[in-house]
């Protein structure tokens, strides 16, 4: 078996605009730009998105190759999200983060894989958040780190949730892994949370609120009528 090797990003074409999500924009603010509701917040630029202190990261290995969201082939900002665009042979990685239109102390993904080529792939995916060290619990399609009287916990938001966390535990941080198979010309969507609430919240009630409705919940920003000016001066999203 040849070893990995982490793919350059590339100049494509890659199209990350989505009318349903509302309007994007290249260009980051020097101090980064917002991902915000009233009660979160994270921030994004061209090398990373970070929320509660930890990155949020994806990565997706195939046909030896292995893709970052840390080396995105193409970055855009919209109103309370930053999507970010990955491709290699055919394989298009698409993966948005955003704060969701209500007051929630989360933040979710929308992530939608496409295999533009003429066979299929097989897929290793993962998504990270690397959040403190601390007390580190797992439960279905989900993992949690607790630490200073706070809640991390990072889980599968899907309606049918298959992601899980690695058989050992990582170092630190929280990652759920996902094998799958894309045939030719099929799309697939994933969906995750990243919740980041006291000890004396439940983060697996926030979960529930959004399991299977992560796409809609995206589409409802794009709704908003809001532009990407008017939300950056205002530094977070309201509803």
């Amino acid at each position: 078996m040849k070893p990995s090797r982490r793919a350059a990003p590339t100049s494509s074409a890659l199209d990350l605009a989505d009318p349903l999500w509302g309007p994007a924009c290249r260009d980051a603010p020097a101090e980064g730009h917002p991902i915000a509701n009233a009660v979160c917040r994270g921030l994004a630029d061209g090398r990373s998105v970070v929320f509660a202190g930890g990155k949020i990261e994806a990565l997706v290995r195939a046909e030896g190759a292995v893709l970052s969201t840390s080396s995105a082939s193409v970055t855009e900002y919209g109103v309370a999200q930053v999507r970010r665009g990955l491709e290699i042979r055919g394989l298009r990685v698409l993966h948005v983060v955003f704060a969701p239109a209500a007051p929630r102390a989360l933040l979710l993904a929308w992530v939608r894989l496409e295999n533009s080529g003429s066979e299929p792939l097989a897929l290793e995916y993962t998504e990270t958040w690397d959040v403190p060290a601390g007390v580190y619990a797992t439960a279905s399609s989900a993992c949690e780190r607790r630490f200073g009287g706070h809640v991390f916990a990072l889980a599968d938001c899907a309606m049918v949730a298959r992601a899980e966390p690695p058989a050992q535990p990582p170092a630190r941080g929280l990652a759920l892994d996902l094998l799958l198979a894309l045939p030719p010309g099929a799309r697939r969507h994933l969906a995750f949370a990243y919740v980041a609430v006291t000890e004396e919240d439940d983060p697996g009630r926030l979960v529930r609120a959004f399991r299977g409705e992560v796409g809609t919940t995206l589409e409802r920003i794009g709704r908003s009528g809001l532009d990407v000016a008017a939300y950056r001066a205002a530094g977070r999203y309201t509803s």
